[in-house]
């Protein structure tokens, strides 16, 4: 399968090079937020550079590390969430979003969230899932508590992001 209904007008499917403009769009449209939390925020920057990224994410699933999807609002590619550093000896993988702006406070996020759990417990066998976010990262924070993960510890200096270290909390999930 290559695409999951989340909602009436929102799905998530595995990325494609097709997918890049739409990514693109949204990354240039929230910039200053995604370089404030994601290490790539400041260095993803055409179009060839994300259809580059997307091209390596379809390599990487070939080698079953990484299992990536567009988050798709009516039929238009508007953020990314993944599982990855996928261990399937020890049947845990790691998740990451972001969503485009304009789309965040809507609980979009979070439905694709539980969307991913479900994919990753029922398809994929995963014992556990872990999520690291920045601890000023509210949102993100917020996305994780709503979708049912419980926070296991603080992870000093672990993201680098704007040109320093900050700390993460560590949640997890068990099936």
């Amino acid at each position: 399968m290559n695409e999951w209904s989340v909602r009436d007008n929102i799905k998530v499917k595995l990325v494609s090079p097709e997918d890049a403009v739409s990514l693109y769009d949204q990354i240039e449209k929230t910039r200053p937020q995604l370089a404030k939390f994601m290490p790539w925020g400041d260095t993803m920057r055409s179009v060839e550079d994300e259809r580059d990224f997307l091209e390596y994410c379809q390599n990487r699933m070939k080698d079953k590390k990484l299992w990536i999807t567009s988050v798709m609002i009516d039929g238009r590619p508007v953020g990314m969430i993944d599982l990855h550093n996928i261990d399937l000896d020890n049947s845990h993988a790691e998740i990451g979003y972001w969503l485009g702006g304009e789309y965040q406070g809507n609980g979009v996020m979070t439905d694709c969230l539980k969307c991913v759990i479900e994919i990753g417990f029922g398809e994929m066998k995963l014992h556990k899932i872990k999520l690291l976010a920045e601890v000023v990262n509210i949102a993100s924070n917020a996305v994780a508590k709503r979708a049912g993960f419980e926070l296991e510890g603080l992870l000093k200096d672990e993201i680098y992001s704007e040109g320093e270290f900050h700390d993460a909390n560590l949640y997890g999930l068990i099936n």
